[in-house]
């Protein structure tokens, strides 16, 4: 961050700055770009735009171009419906520079893997745009945080997600994929859990050298993904599990919530210490198979925590990981423990951006590429931010300097239209001048 000249805000609507970002951007693309003639440019000004009006509303992104507003934002929808826009390769070799600029060390790490979290989240669209601009390809998804326990469902997309944890606790997000069951193409949710979970694993070898602990929720308690993850060498996971699961122990066969009560209890402990409510619970834990076929048996480690207040249910967690002694029995119970920050990181990044208001329905690809723009510019500002972090006087002057640059552009009165047209005036006068 040294020797960089400090950035300056400019009159047109909005914060433009002339060093740091966009340069971290253009060095974050890759050098060798598979996407058509001059493209690479309108994508490194796309994310700018995204990253200077903390929006992904076209409007607003065009804001931060010069010309015509209207014209701008017809030529950034025009952009991201153009088949030939593929992105993938752009999104994969941005995320592997970010990391290795951020290197291991800053995240977390157990027996020196770092711990990958992967979870789903989704983008509930519940006003409709009428029949003559329906929303391509939605499906159903559950709406949250209702007064209501029922489930009341709505359309809207699903997005899968695999962010890495940071050493203070937080979670970058890494990998992410749009889908719904009614998408082109759609074939299992399954098979797409497989495929993303392999690809954010080789982004995180390729990047920064290491193995990961794979830390999931009841979504993937699937024992055909656990089988899937037990064949891989090079990953641990912990996954919570139900207790509806038929096991085998040494001398019995059954649910493995009738099973697990009759264990001997190894450690008392509190866990989910960040919470407002921490949890103690008595943690005991046993070898269980589990039939996948006639002829073959998946082996796991399964730790049973029975809550001391009855009034909670008890909860089981599958791991690959070693529970010999008690240090690394706790410790599976903290890493599941700390799954909680990337439902963090979903908050950050929909609020920061406004992600969950986009208003690209002109086609799925349109919607899926906005969404990978978006991710493009919270991790460069996720960068920047964190390059700062080692230093408190450089911390306090990013923070700063952050909130001056990327705040979203204020509205137009009719004071700062003046001050516009004084601003505009003077730079015009000062050029002549040295003409």
């Amino acid at each position: 961050m040294h020797g960089v000249q400090p950035m300056r805000r400019t009159p047109l609507a909005g914060l433009k700055c002339q060093n740091i970002l966009p340069k971290t951007i253009f060095s974050c693309l890759n050098p060798t770009s598979s996407l058509p003639y001059n493209w690479s440019d309108k994508l490194r000004g796309m994310v700018l735009g995204i990253a200077l009006a903390r929006s992904v509303l076209l409007q607003d992104i065009a804001r931060t171009f010069g010309g015509l507003l209207k014209t701008v934002e017809n030529n950034l929808s025009n952009f991201l419906t153009q088949k030939r826009l593929l992105l993938d390769e752009e999104h994969r070799c941005y995320v592997i520079a970010i990391l290795r600029r951020l290197g291991k060390k800053r995240f977390r790490r157990y027996q020196g893997k770092v711990i990958m979290i992967v979870d789903a989240t989704s983008y509930a669209k519940t006003r409709s745009r009428g029949q003559e601009r329906p929303m391509p390809q939605t499906g159903k998804v559950r709406l949250h945080n209702l007064p209501t326990k029922e489930v009341v469902l709505a359309p809207g997309y699903q997005e899968l997600w695999a962010g890495l944890l940071l050493k203070k606790g937080r979670c970058l997000g890494i990998t992410r994929k749009l889908f719904t069951e009614c998408m082109a193409g759609f074939f299992s949710q399954n098979l797409i859990e497989e495929q993303e979970i392999q690809r954010a694993i080789e982004i995180v070898e390729e990047a920064l050298e290491c193995k990961v602990i794979l830390v999931a929720d009841r979504g993937f308690r699937r024992k055909e993904l656990l089988h899937y993850l037990r064949q891989m060498d090079r990953v641990d996971f912990v996954i919570r599990i139900d207790g509806n699961l038929t096991v085998e122990t040494k001398d019995r066969k059954g649910l493995l919530l009738k099973l697990a009560p009759a264990w001997k209890s190894r450690v008392r402990m509190p866990w989910r210490d960040n919470s407002k409510n921490p949890l103690v619970s008595d943690v005991s834990a046993g070898k269980v198979s589990v039939a996948m076929s006639r002829k073959t048996k998946l082996s796991l480690n399964v730790l049973y925590l029975e809550p001391i207040d009855s009034r909670l249910e008890p909860m089981f967690l599958a791991t690959s990981l070693s529970i010999a002694d008690i240090p690394g029995l706790m410790m599976v119970v903290r890493l599941y423990s700390l799954r909680w920050s990337i439902e963090t990181f979903f908050a950050n990044f929909k609020e920061s951006l406004r992600v969950a208001g986009f208003r690209v329905f002109s086609c799925w690809e349109a919607i899926d590429r906005l969404l990978i723009m978006a991710h493009m510019a919270f991790l460069v500002l996720s960068l920047l931010y964190l390059m700062a972090e080692g230093d408190p006087a450089q911390r306090r002057l990013m923070r700063l300097k952050l909130r001056l640059w990327f705040a979203r552009p204020p509205e137009l009165t009719l004071g700062r239209f003046l001050e516009l047209i004084a601003l505009d005036f003077s730079q015009r006068y000062w050029a002549a001048g040295a003409a």
